[in-house]
């Protein structure tokens, strides 16, 4: 009975250790390969302010002052952002009246259809991530009527929306 006992035993703390490494390989070379699992590199190219605070001894009136910077400056790189997207946009629709002169009458219509699963796919990938990073925010339910998705999609975007013109990139 004693001899039984001890083989259960050993059994059971072999099973957990293996249940353990288990999890320790899933983890490293499965779970964590897959992209929406990788923590994220830090934001911004500079440290925190409470960083500079403490690292370079700044006064009070010195973090004033480079805040006010910071802030000026990001004024200043929106102004650039949207200017940026605003002649992407010209140079995207440009692009598109360049490729419907060389196609066939059928031929854009299957792109159109393209560039709709494109967006549909892309619209879908971005309410996942934004699931994952705040799951308590509901979905946007808002519909677009048709003619609204006609001109968002090859109009300019001024607000910054890399994925404003689906289609227009080859992967």
């Amino acid at each position: 009975m004693k001899k039984s006992r001890v083989w259960i035993v050993i059994a059971l703390v072999l099973i957990f250790a293996a249940g353990i490494v288990g999890g320790i390989f899933a983890e490293r070379w499965w779970i964590a390969k897959k992209p929406e699992f990788r923590r994220s590199a830090p934001t911004g190219h500079y440290p925190s302010m409470t960083r500079w605070a403490k690292d370079l001894g700044l006064t009070a009136e010195q973090q004033d002052k480079i805040k006010a910077i910071f802030q000026k400056n990001d004024e200043r790189i929106k102004e650039l952002r949207t200017d940026y997207y605003k002649h992407l946009g010209e140079i995207r629709e440009q692009l598109k009246k360049e490729i419907d002169a060389v196609l066939t009458p059928e031929q854009k219509e299957k792109m159109e259809a393209m560039i709709q699963k494109q967006r549909e796919e892309w619209r879908k990938a971005n309410e996942q991530r934004d699931r994952r990073i705040n799951p308590r925010q509901k979905p946007n339910m808002k519909k677009e009527s048709n003619n609204e998705k006609e001109s968002n999609l090859w109009t300019s975007d001024s607000g910054g929306n890399r994925r404003s013109h689906p289609g227009l990139h080859p992967s």
